[in-house]
């Protein structure tokens, strides 16, 4: 297995997608901005929806987020 460096990838053109559910409140919704990294359909870019392009990101393959989820469920996060 090769382990690519996710940031090593330019996602300067890349338009990240608002996403947003559930809320810490009844009056505010969460949401942050999303996009599959350019040239590898594993890995996802993650940023601040409310920053827009200025958002610093994040980047994850798919089974770091499925392990987090797996443990945001599981009650050990």
């Amino acid at each position: 297995m090769t382990v690519q460096d996710l940031y090593a990838v330019d996602a300067s053109g890349v338009n990240l997608r608002k996403l947003c559910g559930g809320g810490i409140t009844n009056t505010m919704e969460s949401c942050v901005a999303a996009a599959i990294l350019p040239g590898d359909t594993d890995a996802v870019i993650i940023g601040d929806s409310k920053l827009g392009a200025d958002s610093p990101t994040l980047r994850f393959t798919r089974t770091e987020l499925d392990a987090f989820f797996a443990a945001y469920q599981a009650g050990d996060i």
